[in-house]
C-alpha cells in the first residue's frame, strides 16, 4: 500500500495532487495531507473520503514553515498510521507576497526602512527544505536493497526560471527550490530516492486573488497533472528534473551549462569531495 504525504494538500494544486492519487493507484493507497488550515483540511478529506472509498485519506494540521511540527507529524505518520513506510512526498505548500512586495515597500514617518516579510521564504524554502529533508531520512529507513526507496516532488514555479519584478521574494523562494532539487538529486542518488521538481506557469488556485488572472493564459490543472504522473511512472533515471508547466505543454528545463571547463572541474570536485 504506496503512502504518500502531500503538504498544502486542501486546496489547489495539492488537493489536484491528492485526487490524482487517489483515482489512478491500482492497489490501496493511504495519503496524508498537512494543511494549517484544519477547517478546510477536515471538510476536502470527508470529501475525498466519499469521492475515492478505496483510499485512506488523513488530515494533519500542520504548519510547514515550523520544523518541530513537520517533524512530529512525520514521525506520528511512520510510527502509527503509515506502519512504518513513507514512500511519496509532495512538498505543495505555498504562499504568494500577499500583496506588493515588502522589499522595496517605502516607509513614512521617518522611522528608516523596516524588516522585509520573509514568510513567503519560510513557507515556500525552508518548508519544502524540512519537507525533503523528512522525506530522505524515512526513505532511506527503506530496505537498501528495494530498486526505488521513494519519489519527493517539489512544488516551485515558472517564477524560479524567470525575473518576477512585482514578487522578488516569492520568486527566490522558487529559485531555491528548484536549486535544492537539481543539487540534492546528486545527492540522494546512491540512496535510490528521487527528487523532482514542478514548475508551472499561472494557475488558478487560491494563492491569489480571482482578479489577477484577468487577461492571463491560465494553464490547466490537467496539464500540470501530466507533469506529475510523468514523475510517478519514470524510472530511476528522472531525477534532478524540472518540468515547467506552461498551457497544454509540460517541457523539462535543463541546468544552466558551465561556462568554462574550470567550473565544471571544480563542482566536479565539491561533489567528489561530499562537502562544500
Amino acid at each position: 500500500m504506496p503512502n504518500i504525504i502531500i503538504t498544502g494538500g486542501s486546496s489547489g494544486i495539492g488537493l489536484s495532487i491528492a485526487k490524482y492519487f487517489a483515482s489512478s493507484s491500482a492497489s490501496p493507497t493511504r495519503i496524508a495531507i498537512l494543511d494549517i488550515n484544519a477547517t478546510i483540511g477536515s471538510s476536502v478529506v470527508s470529501s475525498l473520503a466519499a469521492d475515492y472509498p478505496n483510499t485512506v485519506i488523513l488530515f494533519k494540521k500542520c504548519d510547514v514553515s515550523s520544523w518541530e511540527e513537520q517533524a512530529q507529524v512525520f514521525k506520528d505518520l511512520y510510527d502509527n498510521e503509515f506502519e512504518g513506510k513513507i514512500d511519496i512526498v509532495v512538498a505543495n505548500a505555498g504562499v504568494s507576497e500577499r500583496g506588493y512586495t515588502t522589499l522595496v515597500e517605502q516607509e513614512t514617518g521617518g522611522e528608516g526602512p523596516s524588516k522585509p516579510d520573509l514568510s513567503v521564504l519560510d513557507i515556500n524554502l525552508s518548508g519544502v527544505i524540512y519537507s525533503v529533508k523528512l522525506g530522505i531520512y524515512y526513505m532511506d529507513l527503506k530496505p537498501a536493497a528495494e530498486a526505488e526507496r521513494g519519489l519527493i516532488i517539489c512544488t516551485a514555479s515558472n517564477a524560479g526560471l524567470y525575473a518576477l519584478a512585482t514578487a522578488p521574494l516569492y520568486a527566490a523562494s522558487k529559485f531555491g527550490v528548484v536549486g535544492l532539487v537539481r543539487s540534492a538529486a546528486l545527492l540522494v542518488e546512491g540512496k535510490k530516492i528521487r527528487i523532482n521538481a514542478l514548475a508551472p506557469a499561472v494557475v488558478e488556485t487560491n494563492i491569489a486573488p480571482k482578479e489577477l488572472y484577468r487577461g492571463m493564459v491560465v494553464t490547466p490543472m490537467e496539464t500540470l497533472i501530466r507533469a506529475v504522473d510523468g514523475f510517478v511512472k519514470a524510472g530511476m533515471e528522472v531525477t534532478g528534473q524540472v518540468a515547467e508547466v506552461h498551457g497544454g505543454k509540460v517541457t523539462v528545463r535543463e541546468a544552466h551549462g558551465f561556462v568554462d571547463e574550470d567550473t565544471e572541474r571544480n563542482l566536479g570536485q565539491f561533489r567528489g569531495l561530499g562537502w562544500a
